[in-house]
């Protein structure tokens, strides 16, 4: 969607090649609200942003379970889904979603809130959205201080292939961490 950064633990992997600021700035502008007095640019945020190396900070917060060395497929994907001020203290967090690799099928996607605040090196984790719901597909947009979660899941009946619920989901902050405030979920006809 917006930044693609990729972490393979195999000796002979590559990373993607990542999205540059401007174009994720200007990706990210137009579903973002606007800046409150004071607040971090938008164009600055996403700098910040698309200088991280999500794939490696999302990885031990996807606690995945490790496969053996010649594993060439363990390959963690993560990608900004978007960057706002989601806590309302006049820095953006950035939203990532991301999933554990699997060899055979997918794993539920989750979107991961970083600190803005923190130091881009080391950015802090505010908070996993959507671990309740095996999304499939994940759609993230922010309005002030509310961060929703709308796409495709499996409910406990459906196989692994086929999701079978349309799920909307609506987090805030709470001052120490993210609370779900809505959560729907409708059949796929």
């Amino acid at each position: 969607m917006t930044s693609l950064n990729e972490r393979r633990t195999h000796p002979t992997a590559r990373r993607a090649a990542w999205t540059t600021a401007a174009t994720l700035a200007a990706v990210l502008a137009a579903g973002v609200v606007a800046t409150p007095a004071g607040a971090e640019s938008t164009t600055r945020a996403a700098e910040r942003a698309g200088r991280v190396d999500w794939a490696s900070v999302v990885e031990p917060a996807l606690n995945c379970p490790k496969p053996g060395p010649k594993a060439a497929w363990y390959v963690v994907r993560a990608r900004v889904a978007a960057v706002a001020d989601v806590t309302r203290d006049g820095k953006r967090e950035t939203v990532v979603v991301s999933s554990c690799p699997s060899p055979t099928s997918s794993n539920p996607l989750i979107a991961f809130v970083y600190d803005g605040a923190g130091k881009p090196s080391a950015p802090r984790l505010l908070g996993k959205l959507g671990g309740n719901r095996y999304f499939k597909s994940l759609k993230v947009t922010t309005r002030g201080p509310l961060v929703n979660l709308t796409g495709k899941a499996l409910s406990d009946q459906a196989p692994r292939c086929c999701p079978d619920l349309n799920v909307s989901q609506t987090y805030k902050w709470d001052g120490t961490k993210f609370r779900r405030t809505a959560d729907k979920a409708t059949r796929i006809s």
